[in-house]
């Protein structure tokens, strides 16, 4: 053996995000790197001495006859037409890598050891070259400077209530009807307190209350939005394309409970409103949350805050629920009821059949009769029955 063989190979094939460091006078040179190649040694000399074993093997005739072979058959194939996904596996194949690399051209080097000149002149290389020193001309101190760069963003404690596409100054500049739909499609709950605090200072309570009961409802002393506000008319639910007609039936239901109840039990209200588990959690999650061993609760602390400060417009909204309670109760009788009904209508039905049954039968025994009578020439019964009615007629007379 007199030469060694380093066969390179890549490692990563994408090293956009990779460097080499050198440090030096207490600075830190960072060169991108457009590739990382390793360098193996290669031992092709091992497989050339086996190729001279075979050779001389074969000159002996240890492992190969000199026979002559006679014909053979030779089988011609065509390859098929492959699908595309199957070149792409192909290509992510080693062989494929292996065949590639092979076809690659060989470029000669010379090696050069790590102490010399031409080394160190390539380290050199690696150097950022000496910049200008620039004068800080600005009279401001390093934190400073940096607030400029980038200023701290100022919290807003009613951000939570803001709609992340618009700002509070934004919705405080519209009508006043507006500023409420808004807020209270973004609050879902809220309490009367919350809501005077983020509207715009200047607006009148008797206007608050006005258009905050178109919008809004009031369960358990707080507001919450109205179900047909969340959805509209002749729109679908996001998941499984329930009608806003139902979702809206089902919201006031359990809206409904939550003012009969503190804490809510979501297997018994899906067994009223039977509607779909997705439905039913949308409903849910946005109105309340859950408290281990005791049920679903509204996620605002009920309160006697505001029945107690505005005691009409609470009764008021007793009268609204009270009503939509009654139209549920007759809702459900007339639900429970229809079972019933088609049950009376089958047992008719099946009255009426058995009868009409009976009328056939009746039908057949008579044109059983007259056929046996026409036959057997029998006409004194009918004779007897004539027979019958005159004397009656007689009798009358």
């Amino acid at each position: 053996m007199d030469k060694v063989v380093l066969q390179s190979s890549r490692v990563l094939p994408n090293c956009s995000n990779y460097g080499v460091g050198i440090f030096q006078d207490g600075e830190l040179h960072i060169t991108p790197l457009k590739g990382i190649i390793q360098l193996r040694p290669g031992f092709d000399y091992l497989d050339k001495s086996d190729k001279r074993m075979r050779d001389e093997a074969k000159n002996i005739g240890e492992d190969y006859d000199e026979e002559d072979e006679g014909p053979k058959q030779v089988n011609v194939t065509f390859a098929r037409q492959k699908p595309e996904y199957m070149k792409k596996m192909q290509e992510q194949s080693f062989q494929h890598h292996t065949k590639k690399s092979l076809e690659e051209n060989w470029i000669h080097t010379n090696y050069a050891p790590a102490n010399a000149p031409e080394a160190e002149l390539t380290r050199s290389e690696m150097f950022c070259s000496s910049t200008d020193e620039t004068i800080n001309t600005l009279n401001i101190s390093t934190k400073q400077y940096l607030d400029l760069l980038v200023p701290k963003v100022k919290e807003e404690s009613v951000s939570d209530f803001a709609n992340s596409t618009s700002s509070l100054n934004y919705i405080r500049s519209l009508p006043l009807l507006d500023q409420i739909k808004t807020f209270m499609k973004d609050a879902k709950v809220i309490s009367f307190a919350q809501l005077r605090s983020i509207l715009s200072p200047d607006q009148e309570i008797a206007a608050i209350l006005k258009y905050l009961q178109q919008v809004a409802v009031l369960v358990q002393g707080n507001w919450v939005v109205s179900s047909e506000l969340l959805y509209p008319k002749d729109t679908i639910s996001s998941y499984n394309g329930i009608p806003a007609e139902l979702m809206c039936r089902a919201r006031d239901y359990v809206l409904l409970s939550f003012t009969e109840h503190e804490f809510l039990d979501r297997k018994t209200i899906s067994s009223v409103i039977k509607l779909p588990p997705d439905e039913i959690n949308e409903i849910f999650t946005n109105l309340a949350i859950y408290e281990t061993k005791k049920g679903w609760r509204l996620v605002i602390p009920s309160t006697k805050e505001f029945t107690e400060s505005y005691p009409e417009i609470a009764q008021r909204q007793e009268i609204l629920w009270e009503a939509k309670r009654k139209h549920f109760r007759e809702a459900m009788e007339v639900h429970n009821q229809i079972p019933q009904r088609q049950r009376r209508k089958s047992n008719r039905e099946s009255v009426g059949s058995e009868n009409e049954e009976r009328n056939v039968g009746r039908g057949r025994k008579v044109l059983r009769d007259s056929s046996m009578s026409d036959n057997d020439s029998v006409m004194e019964p009918v004779k007897h029955k004539k027979t019958i009615r005159s004397r009656k007629v007689s009798e009358t007379t």
